[in-house]
């Protein structure tokens, strides 16, 4: 292979993280940047198609001309030599189906399609699809429980990275570790567990056990170590999903936040329990690998049902108590009524008050750069003795797992 030539998996590979960010944004409704990852495969599998096109169409009209010249020139020789009708040879030269088969081809290669197609697209995209990262139909695309998980791990590197440049974050993970805090338990190999913590001899009997061999090992045979902890958390992540937040990438940015701390509890924290909740007029709890189908549908806002919702759940086991809320609006609902924001305010707060006589740590990120949103996150804040912060979509992975690292590393000091 020349060096020039590029590999498709590797560049795939090099780029998997920003492809499955752009899916995201493709999943949840958003269109695709001229720029971005997608298109530009899109735009290469387009100019290899045409470049395929032209070249077969060459090809072809070389075949068709000596074709042609071969035929004519028995044409000829029947009408001298067996003094036929000429009308008739002439009727079966046009009538020649491997000449009338190279026709057709040479004018649909003529007629390629030119710039993007849809096709193009689907190739770019067919990468993905084969991997197990994304699901196709006709009318949508998605990311897989796989790809979710990959979408996560490649914003929690991203993030990690970002920390450790400014000094902060990721030092606390090498303090945990995985080598010496696995436990005793071990439990089927997922997609991002570090192979490392991979046991041998559990996979090689699980691959026995089906009536393989150790030379046969797969993919699902392998079992790993599960870390261990040493103070229980439950963690809540609850996010916004009203109409306000498809503005400006904030859902895009709370759905990756979401997934990279997710990923950092299940690799670093297994024994932390995670509860994810959206929340527009309604609270919905999900599974990470669900957060990038949140659908952002324009409605009203019942924060104070969101909040209550993880404090009920999160009550009824022992251990330390968080959440991060992660919003850019107002609430406006309750209990299935619109009752305006001033009214909904009053049950938000006291909320936050039964937070603060629980013990439950109440993390508030506003998104929004409105003074009376913000002056609603202070109040918050004070009146359940919590934290808030404001910031911005770009920024908001960081805050919240810079955070977490923080108050985890006072919560389970070694």
């Amino acid at each position: 292979m020349e060096l020039h030539d590029r590999n498709p998996c590797s560049d795939l590979e090099a780029d998997l993280g920003q492809v499955l960010r752009e899916v995201l944004r493709m999943q949840i409704g958003h269109g695709l940047d001229y720029d971005s990852r997608i298109m530009e495969r899109a735009r290469e599998r387009s100019k290899r198609r045409l470049e395929e096109a032209e070249r077969r169409r060459k090809e072809a009209s070389r075949e068709l001309e000596s074709l042609e010249a071969e035929l004519l020139r028995r044409a000829v020789e029947e009408i001298l030599e067996a003094d036929a009708e000429p009308e008739r040879v002439l009727e079966e030269l046009e009538k020649n189906e491997d000449r009338r088969r190279l026709r057709e081809e040479i004018e649909g290669l003529e007629s390629e399609p030119q710039g993007l197609t849809r096709r193009d697209l689907d190739n770019a995209l067919s990468d993905l699809e084969n991997r197990g990262f994304i699901e196709k139909d006709p009318r949508t695309i998605r990311l897989t429980s796989k790809g979710a998980r990959a979408l996560g791990a490649a914003a929690l590197k991203r993030i990690l990275e970002s920390l450790s440049r400014r000094g902060a974050g990721p030092h606390i993970l090498e303090t945990r570790g995985e080598g010496p805090w696995t436990g005793p338990a071990v439990r089927g190999y997922e997609y991002g567990d570090p192979y490392d913590r991979i046991n041998i001899e559990a996979s090689i009997i699980t691959a026995l056990e089906r009536g393989g061999s150790p030379a046969d090992l797969r993919l699902r045979d392998l079992r790993v170590y599960e870390s261990r902890g040493r103070a229980h958390l439950h963690l809540g992540i609850i996010v916004d999903e009203s109409g306000s937040m498809n503005r400006d990438g904030k859902v895009e940015a709370a759905l990756e936040a979401a997934l990279a701390l997710s990923e950092l509890m299940r690799r670093w924290f297994p024994d932390d329990r995670l509860t994810l909740l959206a929340f527009s007029e309604e609270v919905r709890r999900i599974a990470p690998w669900q957060l990038p189908r949140i659908s952002v549908p324009m409605k009203f806002t019942d924060m104070r049902s969101a909040l209550r919702a993880f404090r009920v759940e999160s009550g009824r086991e022992a251990g330390d108590r968080q959440a991060y809320l992660i919003t850019d609006s107002a609430p406006n609902h309750e209990d299935g009524a619109f009752i305006g924001f001033e009214a909904a305010l009053r049950g938000v707060l006291r909320e936050a008050r039964r937070y603060r006589e629980e013990g439950i740590t109440l993390n508030i990120l506003m998104l929004d750069e409105d003074e009376e949103l913000r002056e609603m996150a202070r109040a918050l804040a004070k009146e359940s003795l919590g934290r808030v912060f404001f910031t911005t979509p770009r920024d908001l992975g960081e805050a919240v797992v810079e955070d977490f690292l923080t108050s985890r590393e006072g919560l389970n000091p070694f």
